[in-house]
């Protein structure tokens, strides 16, 4: 996807360098054909599935559009969300809203026009839903969110599941929980939500998760309580760096034989991250070189205002050239803010001739780069292009 050509960076066929003509930096470039070939790897390995993209990835909206077009739904957390789905054309009956506060405003929106499913958060969350279900006249389909306590490998700010988080229905309730709902007129039972968080890679971890799901849909069951659909959120992650992701199909092989025997007539999917990371590039402009303390600090004009992960979770992207040289040196890549968290990326080999003006790409951004991008030392906010 990203290859050199007379020394030129290019995004699947794509010159970086002339887009830098005339968009101001720094911004974000997106390949619409990367995005789409990984949506089709996840529709071929789970065909029973349909798949609800998480915009709180990515809310570009001829993105959004594109994803739309190609038959898949959204997952909102927000009423600005829910408004970005609409606009970009996903229908009401294949958008998913989840969060662990959804305003008034959301729900009865979201019930009026027929939302897919309302992912309940907590058992509290439950006569405002009711509420908002009368408001509106109209049935509220509500599926539960539910905690198994997972412990998965990743950043602890990433584990959503495990015993101690403040998301979803801890499944010692989640029985009590359903028979509520499936005995509330305003309410349609739709079955469970089982997120166990995000940036998994390990298979033992996949195996969790589907033991997880199992128990859930197993203790429902013996409680006379049927469950049409399991909604296994997100959760499959990239490597970030040259080694290969993990695939779709891998993943369905671990999950799917724990609930094949259940009875599950419907699976929902919500990826983000895997469908939209690798396919996204911040290009950044450097502002000076600096030596000292016995190292090369490169500062550029874009840092954690525009793509926040580094500084919030520790996380390491690569960083290339846009021109092409010989990486003869480690540099540290910093940003404008006056912050010492302020670091896109550590060490990283580049040019010994880098200096003023050049450009460089920051790798596999196209994930919560732009939706947490912030105007911190009044910056203006990153623009973002689809290519």
């Amino acid at each position: 996807m990203l290859t050199y050509h007379d020394r030129q960076l290019h995004l699947n066929g794509h010159a970086l360098a002339p887009l830098a003509y005339g968009v101001a930096t720094p911004f974000y470039v997106y390949s619409l054909d990367a995005v789409l070939q990984r949506a089709r790897a996840f529709q071929q390995a789970f065909p029973r599935a349909w798949l609800a993209f998480a915009l709180k990835a990515n809310r570009h909206l001829p993105l959004l559009r594109a994803l739309a077009a190609a038959g898949l739904g959204a997952d909102v957390v927000s009423l600005g969300e829910w408004r970005a789905a609409l606009a970009a054309g996903f229908p009401p009956a294949r958008i998913v809203v989840n969060g662990n506060a959804k305003s008034d405003a959301l729900l009865r929106a979201a019930i009026a026009a027929g939302v897919a499913s309302i992912n309940l958060d907590a058992a509290e969350e439950l006569p405002r839903v009711v509420d908002a279900a009368r408001a509106v006249g109209r049935r509220a389909a509500v599926a539960v969110r539910v905690n198994p306590g997972l412990d998965v490998h990743t950043h602890p700010h990433l584990q959503v599941a495990a015993r101690g988080s403040h998301f979803g229905v801890p499944l010692t309730r989640l029985v009590e929980v359903a028979q509520t709902i499936a005995r509330t007129p305003e309410l349609a039972w739709q079955g469970i939500h089982l997120h166990p968080g995000s940036q998994l890679l390990q298979p033992e971890d996949w195996h969790a998760w589907g033991r997880a799901a199992r128990a859930a849909i197993t203790r429902l069951r013996a409680a006379g309580l049927p469950v049409p659909q399991v909604n296994w959120g997100g959760g499959l992650g990239i490597t970030y760096t040259e080694e290969p992701d993990p695939t779709p199909a891998d993943l369905a092989a671990v999950l799917l034989p724990y609930v094949a025997d259940l009875g599950v007539e419907r699976h929902i999917f919500e990826p983000g991250r895997y469908l939209v990371a690798r396919a996204g590039v911040l290009v950044v402009r450097v502002v000076q070189v600096k030596r000292a303390w016995g190292r090369r600090f490169v500062a550029v004009d874009g840092g954690m205002n525009a793509l926040l992960r580094p500084a919030l979770y520790g996380a390491r992207h690569r960083v290339w050239p846009v021109v092409q040289g010989e990486p003869n040196g480690p540099a540290t890549v910093v940003g404008p803010n006056c912050e010492s968290a302020d670091v896109l990326a550590r060490d990283v080999p580049l040019p010994e001739d880098l200096g003023p003006g050049d450009l460089l790409a920051v790798l596999d951004a196209g994930a919560y780069g732009a939706t947490m991008a912030n105007g911190y030392n009044a910056r203006p906010l990153p623009a973002e292009l689809l290519v």
